[in-house]
C-alpha cells in the first residue's frame, strides 16, 4: 500500500533513495525542541489518544561508519554497536526499547561507500513516554549529529486510535475541520482505497517540510480502518508519515 514503509531491515536505503529526490527545509528559526513541541501540539489536536510517537534524524556523513555509530551509542547511553549487513552493506546497529521509564532509541549506520555513511537516530515513545524527555533528547541528538559535521534532517511521526464511528474518509475530514481552525492548510495530494485515506498538505505555519514537485508538504493525514478491531487507526506526520500506517 502507498506508503507504507519501514521494516527494520530496510529503513537505511529507503530513506537513502527518498532523500534522493527531496530535501528537508527547516523553514523556522527556533530551536529543534521548540520546532518539535509545535508540531506535538499540533498531532494532540489530530488525534485523541497517542500510542506511538517516532522523532527519525537523518543523514549522510564522511569518515569511519564503525566509530561514528560507537560515538551515537556511547552519547546516548546505548550498548556496543553490533555488525551486521543490509541489502549488502555493512551496517553498525544499537537500540534500547520505549517502556514505562525510558524513551526508545536506535542508531543505525550504514556504511555507503569508502569512508561514507548513512547514519539514522530514531527515538521512540508512547503513551507512557514524558513527551518532555522526547524534547529534550531531540535537541541532545541534534547537537551531536552537528558537532560530528553531519548535515543531518528530521521528521517526526505520531499514531492513534479512535473509535470507528465512520469510515476512514469521514474521520479525515472531521480532522481537517478541527486542525484549519489553528492554522492555514491546502490539500495537494490525496489517496484512498476501502480502509485507508491519506492527504498531504501545505501548511506554511508548521516549522518543517518536504519539496514534492513544486510545493513544499508540511504534513500528512492517514486514518486507517481496521475492522478486526473496530477501531479506526489515525497517523500525522510531519512534513510527511515515515511509519506504517
Amino acid at each position: 500500500m502507498l506508503n507504507r514503509w519501514m521494516t527494520a531491515g530496510i529503513v537505511a536505503l529507503a530513506i537513502i533513495i527518498i532523500l534522493g529526490m527531496t530535501h528537508v527545509y527547516a523553514e523556522k528559526t527556533e530551536s529543534e525542541a521548540g520546532k518539535l513541541e509545535q508540531l506535538m501540539k499540533t498531532a494532540d489536536t489530530a488525534i485523541d489518544h497517542v500510542e506511538r510517537l517516532v522523532i527519525k534524524w537523518q543523514g549522510e556523513g564522511r569518515g569511519d561508519a564503525k566509530e561514528q555509530a560507537e560515538l551515537l551509542a556511547h552519547r546516548l547511553g546505548l550498548q556496543q554497536p553490533e555488525r551486521g549487513v543490509q541489502t549488502g552493506h555493512d551496517v553498525y546497529r544499537s537500540e534500547i526499547v520505549a517502556n514505562a521509564q525510558h524513551a526508545g532509541i536506535l542508531v543505525n549506520v550504514v556504511v555507503t561507500g569508502e569512508k561514507e555513511y548513512y547514519a539514522i537516530v530514531q527515538l521512540s515513545g508512547n503513551e507512557h513516554t514524558d513527551q518532555r524527555l522526547l524534547t529534550t533528547l531531540h535537541e541532545q541528538v541534534s547537537q551531536l549529529l552537528n558537532d560530528s559535521g553531519m548535515k543531518a534532517a528530521w521528521n517526526f511521526a505520531v499514531q492513534g486510535t479512535g473509535a470507528m464511528e465512520s469510515g476512514a474518509s469521514s474521520q479525515l475530514q472531521q480532522i481537517e475541520q478541527q486542525l484549519s481552525g489553528d492554522m492555514d492548510m491546502q490539500a495537494i495530494e490525496r489517496y484512498t482505497d476501502n480502509s485507508t485515506a491519506s492527504v498531504s498538505y501545505e501548511a506554511s505555519d508548521l516549522p518543517i517540510a518536504i519539496k514534492s514537485g513544486t510545493h513544499l508538504l508540511n504534513m500528512q493525514l492517514a486514518v486507517h480502518q481496521d475492522d478486526e478491531k473496530g477501531i479506526n487507526r489515525v497517523t500525522v506526520g510531519f512534513p510527511v508519515i515515515t511509519i506504517e500506517y
